[in-house]
């Protein structure tokens, strides 16, 4: 499979142009689309390669040269190197390619810290205080991991203080809407 023809961009194209073209693939065969449709089935298959289709080429362009931290990065792709690009994506908020490259990644202390940093990136606290507290299980000694826990425990403690001293009592069904509507405007990975 060619990634770029599914897609139906060239192999020069910018990240831009990819995701529009991703996108716009993604509404045409989005399986809602096709809810009690004989081309169900088809929609869906399509989805899959299209998804494919489009994490191989981040991925490839993930993996092209960068700098971070001022020192230069080749892209190798060794356990030490990918750590090191999902640590790129989570700077740059690109938060479902750190996903999906985390998941081919071995289950070190390493992983569980981006895991929960990623997860802390999108305000999932629950979620991330307990990758976090996976990763320094593992590595106790880690001042990067444990200073990232206390961190996450910090803004968990924050938010449900905020919230139980709320002057209203409970959230109306508006609020929830609102509060919808935010996440999706300001979480990549809605």
């Amino acid at each position: 499979m060619n990634p770029y023809e599914v897609l139906g961009v060239s192999e020069d194209a910018d990240e831009e142009t990819i995701k529009k073209a991703y996108r716009e693939l993604v509404k045409k065969y989005h399986p809602d689309k096709y809810v009690n449709n004989p081309l169900a089935d088809l929609a869906g298959e399509k989805i899959k390669e299209i998804n494919k289709a489009y994490d191989m080429i981040m991925n490839k362009h993930t993996q092209v040269n960068k700098t971070y931290g001022g020192s230069s990065y080749s892209g190798n792709t060794n356990g030490q190197a990918s750590f090191q690009n999902v640590r790129i994506l989570i700077s740059q908020s690109r938060i479902r390619e750190a996903l999906a490259m985390l998941e081919t990644l071995p289950r070190t202390a390493e992983w569980y810290y981006l895991s929960g940093c990623v997860r802390m990136q999108v305000g999932w606290y629950d979620q991330a205080i307990s990758f976090l507290q996976t990763a320094v299980n593992m590595e106790p000694n880690n001042v990067e991991y444990r200073s990232a826990l206390e961190n996450v425990r910090s803004r968990n403690r924050t938010y449900t203080t905020t919230s139980t001293t709320s002057t209203t009592g409970c959230c109306t069904p508006c609020d929830c809407c609102t509060a919808c509507m935010c996440a999706d405007c300001i979480c990549p990975c809605f």
